[in-house]
C-alpha cells in the first residue's frame, strides 16, 4: 500500500532542478563515520531495515503523478546496506571511494532518496557512508538517521557488541511527520501572516541585485555546477576577539560574520547594496524535532554601504536584518523567486548567488556530541564499535560562493565551496584571505569606516600582475588548505 504525500515548497524547487538534471550530484548529502573494529553485518542490516520502518522518509519515492510531483510513501522500502570492499586501499583512496559513493546520482522515482554503504578496507577497518538527496534530508536529518541506526545496532548486539537487547532494531516512530509540516507550511502561507512575510520579503527584494563576484570564466546557462571546497580554521585568539566584538556590539557571532562578510562583499565588487542568502532551520516544532525530511529554507539578506558606514553598523544592521528575517523564516524561498518575477534556474537564482551559513555542534546527547565533533575527535566506542566521524567534503557547486562556518567551544572552522565552472581555486584562497583580512580590519578598528579597508597593498598588486611574490595575508592560521573535489 503506498500513502501519496504532497511536496513542501523546498522539495518543489529540489524536484524542479532533479528533473533538469538527474544525474548531477550536486544536492547530495550525507554524513560517515569511520569504523575501527568488526561490524556485524547482519545487525547491521536489520539496523537499516529498523530506521527506514522509523522514518517514512527512508521509504519514500518521488514522481509525478496526474502533472503533480509528490512523495510515495510505502509500507516497505528495500533499501538495504551495500558493502563494498576496498582491500589495501590507502587513506586517499579510501576517502575518493567515499565522495564517489556520495557522488552517485539517485534515482527519485524508483529507488528514493537514501543509501547506506559500507566502505571496507579489512574485517577491523572501515567507513560507514549514509547518503542522501536533499529533497529528502538535511544534514541534522542525516545525523538523526546514523543515531538511529547506530541505537538499532546496540538493541541487537548489546552494549559491548556481545549480546542484545531483545533480538529488535525497531525504535518508535517520531511524535509528528513531515506531512505535519508540509500542511502547517501552506496554511500559514494562506493566512494573513503569510500574506504579511510575503510583504516583507518583496520589499527585500525590490530593486536589489545579489551581491555577485567577479568570475575567472564567463557564466552560461548549462554550468555544471561542480564544485570545490577551500578550508580554513580560525586561530582561538581571533575567535575570542570575535566573540568579544559580538557582546561589545550587542549582537550575536552569526551577525558579526555576516556583516564582516558583507562589508568585503561590498569593498571587493564595489557593490553598494546587494542581497546574500542564510540557509536557516524550519523544525520550529518540536512535534518534528525527530523528524527526517528537508527543513532548510533560505533567507535573504540585504546590505547597504555608504562611505561613512563603520564595521560596528555594518555589524549591528547584520543583527537587524537577521533578526527580522527569522520572524519570517516560514516563508519560503522557492516560492518567494516565483512571485519577484526571478525564477531559480539550472544556473541558480537570481536572488542569491552567496550565502552564508553558521553551524554549531551543541547538543545535549552524547552520542551527537560525539558524531557532529567539527574536527573528527577521539574516537568512541559504543555498541561495540570504534567510532569517529568521517570528513566527508559536500554541498559544494550549488551557488558560486556558499561559505560555512562550523562552531565549537574555542574554534571555527571556515569552508569556502564554490562553483568551479566559474572560479579558479586561487581565486577563492585569495578571497579567503581577504575575509580573514576584513576580520582583523574589524577587529582592530571596529569604528573605522569599511571604506578604509584595503584589501590589496602596493606589493600584493605586484604580485597579482606578475611583477612579484604571490599575495601574503599574514600567519596563517591553525590550518588552512584546498580539499578539491568534483561535487
Amino acid at each position: 500500500m503506498t500513502d501519496r504525500q504532497q511536496l513542501s515548497h523546498a522539495q518543489q524547487a529540489l524536484w524542479f532542478l532533479y528533473r533538469l538534471a538527474p544525474d548531477a550530484a550536486v544536492y547530495n548529502t550525507g554524513c560517515a563515520l569511520t569504523v575501527r573494529s568488526a561490524v556485524d553485518l547482519p545487525a547491521l542490516r536489520a539496523a537499516v531495515a529498523a530506521t527506514a520502518a522509523r522514518h517514512d522518509m527512508l521509504r519514500s519515492t518521488f514522481r509525478e503523478v496526474d502533472g503533480q510531483a509528490v512523495r510515495l510513501v510505502g509500507e516497505r522500502h528495500p533499501l538495504g546496506l551495500e558493502v563494498r570492499e576496498l582491500p589495501g586501499a590507502d587513506a586517499e583512496g579510501l576517502a575518493a571511494a567515499a565522495r564517489a559513493a556520495l557522488r552517485e546520482p539517485f534515482r527519485l522515482e524508483e529507488d528514493g532518496a537514501f543509501r547506506f554503504v559500507l566502505l571496507r578496507r579489512g574485517p577491523e577497518d572501515a567507513v560507514l557512508l549514509m547518503a542522501g538527496h536533499h529533497i529528502g534530508t538535511d544534514a541534522t536529518s542525516n545525523w538523526l538517521i546514523v543515531r538511529d541506526l547506530l541505537y538499532g545496532y546496540r538493541r541487537l548486539v548489546g552494549e559491548d557488541g556481545a549480546a542484545g537487547l531483545d533480538g529488535t532494531a525497531e525504535l518508535p516512530p517520531p511524535k509528528g511527520s513531515y506531512a505535519d509540516h508540509v500542511a502547517k507550511e501552506r496554511a500559514v502561507l494562506d493566512s494573513p501572516r503569510g500574506a504579511r512575510m510575503e510583504q516583507y520579503w518583496h520589499q527585500v527584494c525590490a530593486g536589489a541585485l545579489p551581491a555577485e563576484l567577479p568570475t575567472d570564466r564567463p557564466r552560461t546557462a548549462s554550468s555544471s555546477r561542480t564544485g570545490a571546497t577551500h578550508h580554513l580554521d580560525l586561530a582561538a585568539d581571533r575567535v575570542e576577539a570575535l566573540r568579544e566584538l559580538a557582546r561589545g556590539s550587542g549582537v550575536s557571532l552569526y551577525s558579526v560574520l555576516l556583516g564582516v562578510l558583507q562589508s568585503l562583499l561590498h569593498r571587493y565588487t564595489r557593490q553598494n547594496e546587494f542581497l546574500i542568502g542564510c540557509p536557516s532551520a524550519t523544525r520550529m516544532s518540536p512535534a518534528v524535532r525527530e523528524v527526517v525530511g528537508n527543513f532548510v529554507n533560505t533567507l535573504v539578506f540585504r546590505s547597504g554601504f555608504t562611505p561613512g558606514t563603520t564595521f560596528r553598523e555594518a555589524v549591528v544592521a547584520a543583527d537587524q536584518q537577521v533578526k527580522a528575517g527569522l520572524g519570517r523564516a516560514a516563508y519560503p524561498f522557492e516560492l518567494l523567486t516565483r512571485t519577484v518575477n526571478r525564477p531559480r534556474t539550472g544556473a541558480g537564482s537570481s536572488l542569491c548567488r552567496i550565502t552564508l551559513n553558521l553551524v554549531g555542534t551543541a547538543t545535549p546527547e552524547p552520542l551527537l556530541r560525539l558524531l557532529l565533533d567539527a574536527d573528527g575527535g577521539e574516537p568512541a566506542r559504543f555498541a561495540g564499535l570504534t567510532i569517529a566521524p568521517f570528513e566527508l567534503p559536500q554541498a559544494e557547486g550549488q551557488l558560486d560562493l556558499a561559505v560555512s562556518v562550523r562552531q565549537s567551544a574555542s574554534s571555527l572552522a571556515v569552508d569556502f565551496r564554490y562553483d568551479v565552472d566559474l572560479f579558479d581555486p586561487a581565486t577563492i584562497e585569495r578571497f579567503a584571505g581577504y575575509f580573514l583580512r576584513t576580520i582583523d580590519a574589524a577587529l582592530a578598528g571596529p569604528d573605522t569606516p569599511v571604506a578604509r579597508l584595503r584589501l590589496v597593498d602596493g606589493a600584493e598588486l605586484a604580485g597579482l600582475m606578475g611583477f612579484g611574490p604571490e599575495p601574503s595575508f599574514g600567519p596563517e592560521p591553525a590550518r588552512t588548505g584546498r580539499r578539491a573535489g568534483r561535487g
